[in-house]
This record gives C-alpha cells, sequence and structure tokens, in this order.
C-alpha cells in the first residue's frame, strides 16, 4: 500500500499574505490529529465545519480522513477542491494538498490524475526537499503505471538527489533498473538500499529478484529466504515463496545414486 504523507505536511504554519485566525488553523490542528486516529469522526467533524464556513481547510481535514481510511477515490475531488481555494488564497500548502491530491489518485490507481496533482505540487516550489523527493516518488510510480519508465528513471533520479537517504527511493530506482535491464545499476541500487533499510522483506526480495536476473540463484535464494525469515506473513513473503518454488521446479533433478 501507498504511504500516505504525514499529517505534519498539513499543520505547518502557512506562508500566506493574509494568515487565517489562530481558532481556524487549531480547529485544523485538531481535526488532523483526530484523522490519524479515528478517520470516520473526522470526516463527519470536518463535513460540519465545512458547513460552518470551514473553507479550504476543512475540505483539507475531509480528504486527508477519507484517505487515511483509504477511501481514495472520496479523497481525491476533496483534496483537489483544498488545494486550488488554498492557492487562491495565497498559502502555500496548497502545494502539500495538491500532493496529498497525487498520493490519493495513485492509490486509487488513477495514475494520470496522480501525475496532474503532483506536478502542480512541485511547479509551486514551496515544498521542503524531503516532501519533494517525496512527490518525486510518486510522479515515479504514476510514470511507471503509464508505461513511461525513462521519465519515471528522471523522477527516481531527482529524488535520490533530493533525499539521499529515502530508502523508498533507492529501492523504486533497484526495481526499475532490474525491468530495464539494467542490472549493474540495479545491483550498485539495491546496495545502497540494503545499508538504508538493513532488515526490510521488500529490500530482501528485490535482492533476490536482481540476482536471479544476473543468473546467481545461490544469492536469489539467500535472499528470498532472508525475506521470508524478516517478516513470515508478508506479501513480500508470500512472493518470495513463490519465487523459491519456482526456482525448485525448473531446478533438474539430482543424479540416482550408483549401484555398486
Amino acid at each position: 500500500m501507498l504511504k500516505l504523507l504525514s499529517s505534519l505536511l498539513f499543520i505547518a504554519a502557512p506562508a500566506s499574505a493574509q494568515p487565517l485566525s489562530t481558532l481556524n488553523e487549531v480547529q485544523f490542528a485538531e481535526c488532523i490529529k483526530l484523522a490519524g486516529t479515528d478517520p470516520a469522526s473526522a470526516v463527519t467533524e470536518a463535513s460540519a465545519w465545512t458547513q460552518k464556513g470551514g473553507g479550504y481547510l476543512a475540505r483539507a481535514c475531509h480528504g486527508y480522513a477519507l484517505a487515511t481510511d483509504f477511501k481514495f477515490d472520496l479523497a481525491i475531488p476533496i483534496l483537489t477542491e483544498a488545494a486550488k481555494l488554498a492557492e487562491e488564497k495565497g498559502d502555500a500548502r496548497a502545494a502539500r494538498f495538491w500532493a496529498q491530491a497525487g498520493n490519493a489518485a495513485l492509490a486509487a490507481d488513477t495514475p494520470d490524475a496522480a501525475l496532474a496533482a503532483l506536478d502542480k505540487a512541485l511547479a509551486a516550489q514551496t515544498l521542503e526537499r524531503a516532501e519533494r523527493a517525496d512527490s518525486e516518488i510518486d510522479r515515479a510510480r504514476a510514470l511507471v503505471a503509464l508505461r513511461r519508465p525513462a521519465d519515471a528513471e528522471a523522477a527516481l533520479t531527482t529524488a535520490r538527489t533530493l533525499s539521499p537517504e529515502n530508502g523508498t527511493a533507492w529501492l523504486l530506482s533497484a526495481t526499475l533498473a532490474r525491468r530495464m535491464n539494467k542490472l549493474p545499476d540495479a545491483l550498485s541500487y539495491i546496495q545502497t538500499t540494503a545499508a538504508l533499510l538493513p532488515r526490510d522483506a521488500a529490500v530482501a526480495l528485490e535482492a533476490g529478484n536482481i540476482a536471479i536476473a544476473a543468473g546467481d540463484e545461490v544469492t536469489a535464494r539467500t535472499q528470498w529466504e532472508q525475506s521470508i525469515a524478516i517478516a513470515p506473513n508478508s506479501r513480500q513473503a508470500a512472493t518470495a515463496k513463490a519465487q523459491l518454488a519456482a526456482l525448485a521446479a525448473s531446478a533438474p533433478p539430482s543424479a540416482e545414486p550408483q549401484s555398486r
């Protein structure tokens, strides 16, 4: 599942020429906090706040709560509205609302909408470096879904430059390089990923995938077994088990012992 953008993106101080009242900001922070623990109640609260003139902050909380509750298709238009209204008011958080709308669209499997929103987020040039890196990572995912691997590769390069400590950027770079048959790059990226995320089932799984693509069955088997050991009940472990089974099925039968 895609990682939702942190609620901290929403409660950072606005950079508006005409700041909103302190009361609105306090209510916004409380609404976002509630969304993190009880999204259904936050939706109800944000809806009521909207009816009372809460404006784009109420809409932003409403959309965030829906996304937190995995109702991504419902969150997209509300977060988009929040972003547009924030732009009209000169609030720099508009870029963050666009980024969240793009993240939700990606989770809803609508990569075209995701890419459009993420491009708007980045065009504003108000996101922090780490936030820009996360948006570039989401852009890369959308571009892969749209079958634009070269553009996705460029987005990931930007993400790694912006946030060299971001393990997800390196992991996705390794996966994309393998799929593009750039195995030396894939190996280099996965080695960096492993240093950043030393015990991660997804990293071990991808390391095995790269090894098998390079013809190294021994390393592939070791990495897939490690993925299972790290998180036995995970989706990555299930994939690793399937890969190991396929590897075993393709192995030639062992030689029969010679009779004396």
